[in-house]
């Protein structure tokens, strides 16, 4: 039987890319504080920034979501046939990216050592080994064999992500049932799950990202999982979740975790009921995360996660080597600051999306146009 194709709920796209920003937006904070420069926004007046790294978690839940929307039906019927369809579909959406982007890091590498050799061997032999490139490139990032960020540090949680969905084939058709108690007691797993991970950093927080990463996807991916069964009870009904002010006030409660720094753990119910608001409401929101902007940054949004590293360490390179050494007593003012992240920000958008028509949804079609027509002889 013939499966009817699911509903695009178009305005989850938009989410990826600010969520993806706000990413950028933690590692450029990050950097600037480790060249012993003021952050970008003083933590005593916000956190948003500092807590950049619960985007990811973000994502997870979202990817819940999104990957049992589109494929809850068809894993249902877990044949060999369906299961490689699924796998092959993940494959290709992941991995031509990541490779060429581990390609891009490797020629910044080659050209660094050839140009700055004692720089590149003070600063950064340690973290471009050749060891480290094959555990990246075949997402082992989160298998415990490394714990100290290597090469594109950001691609953990691809890898993480990776390794879920291989676990989905078994979880969703458990969980993706339409029954209350069964969401319900998943989802207190899964926070437990969280706090686990939490109690392993002595700060109580959730920036794991080395041996206990799969396990943190897991959670988010299964926490997704519950929140696509209350969508799919609610979806054609009027319910307060489709209201705009509950979108405005689960989103503001979501910030506001983030901007006072309160426990990690905090913002993860309100992460998935800011998405389940997000799917059902056809208001104000719907047509905001709609507009052409937001859309085009979903877009591109796995792009811009997978290259903002190489033009940040790019920049980084330049200050270590030509900023630092010709202004060593210049502390950067908020000018400073706002202009380096401007063109940081123009380079990854504008790479972000010649990669992704070029390279990402390029090969993505190529490879799956191949399964099909091998698949015929």
């Amino acid at each position: 039987m013939k499966l009817k194709p699911v509903n695009y709920i178009s305005s989850l796209t938009p989410l990826r890319g600010v969520a993806a920003l706000l990413v950028v937006l933690f590692h450029y904070d990050i950097w600037l504080m480790l060249r012993g420069f003021p952050r970008l926004i003083n933590t005593k007046y916000s956190s948003i920034i500092t807590n950049g790294y619960l985007s990811v978690d973000f994502f997870f839940i979202l990817s819940g979501f999104v990957i049992c929307h589109v494929y809850g039906k068809k894993l249902e019927n877990r044949t060999r046939t369906v299961v490689k369809k699924y796998l092959w579909a993940r494959f290709t959406r992941l991995y031509p990216l990541h490779v060429f982007i581990m390609l891009l890091f490797a020629l910044q590498t080659i050209v660094l050592f050839w140009l700055f050799p004692e720089y590149a061997t003070e600063k950064w032999k340690w973290s471009r080994t050749l060891p480290d490139f094959f555990i990246h490139l075949f997402f082992l990032q989160t298998s415990g064999i490394i714990n100290r960020p290597v090469w594109n540090v950001g691609s953990w949680s691809i890898a993480a992500e990776w390794w879920t969905y291989i676990f989905a084939i078994g979880l969703i058709p458990l969980l993706n049932k339409g029954k209350k108690q069964i969401s319900i007691i998943s989802t207190i797993l899964a926070l437990l799950g969280f706090v686990f991970i939490a109690s392993q950093n002595p700060k109580f927080k959730l920036d794991e990202f080395y041996g206990l990463g799969t396990l943190r996807c897991v959670f988010g991916f299964t926490i997704g999982i519950g929140v696509y069964q209350a969508y799919s009870i609610l979806v054609n009904k009027k319910t307060i979740w489709s209201k705009d002010w509950l979108f405005y006030i689960m989103l503001l409660c979501a910030l506001s975790v983030l901007h006072f720094n309160v426990y990690d753990i905090l913002v993860i119910p309100f992460f998935g009921a800011f998405i389940l608001c997000a799917s059902l409401n056809k208001g104000l929101p719907y047509k905001l995360l709609n507009s052409k902007p937001l859309l085009f940054l979903g877009n591109i949004s796995y792009s811009i996660y997978l290259i903002h590293l190489f033009w940040i360490y790019l920049w980084l390179m330049w200050l270590d080597l030509f900023f630092i050494p010709t202004n060593p007593d210049v502390i950067p003012s908020l000018e400073y600051k706002i202009l380096w992240l401007s063109i940081l920000l123009a380079l990854i958008i504008g790479s972000s999306y010649l990669t992704y028509k070029y390279v990402e949804i390029s090969a993505q079609k190529k490879l799956r146009q191949w399964r099909k027509s091998s698949s015929r002889m």
